[in-house]
């Protein structure tokens, strides 16, 4: 068994992503009218920053994915 180390570059991009969802929803200035699409848009690359770190995982190895990754048939 070996340890797993998330693929870095897309972990780092996740993280990225999630704290700019962080900001927009809960920093936001009322006042900047593109408040509503800097948001909606931190939302999606989210959510193509975890399918990206989720294809690298399923990319890797089974001994290099995390404990319980793989689904018992």
């Amino acid at each position: 068994m070996s340890v797993y180390y998330p693929p870095a570059q897309q972990h780092e991009d996740l993280i990225r992503a999630a704290l700019r969802v962080i900001q927009g929803t809960h920093y936001a200035r009322p006042e900047d009218p593109h408040a509503d699409a800097e948001a909606q848009y931190g939302e999606e690359q989210l959510a193509l920053a975890a399918r990206a770190l989720t294809d690298a995982v399923n990319a890797k190895p089974a001994d290099q994915q995390p404990i319980g990754w793989a689904k018992e048939s």
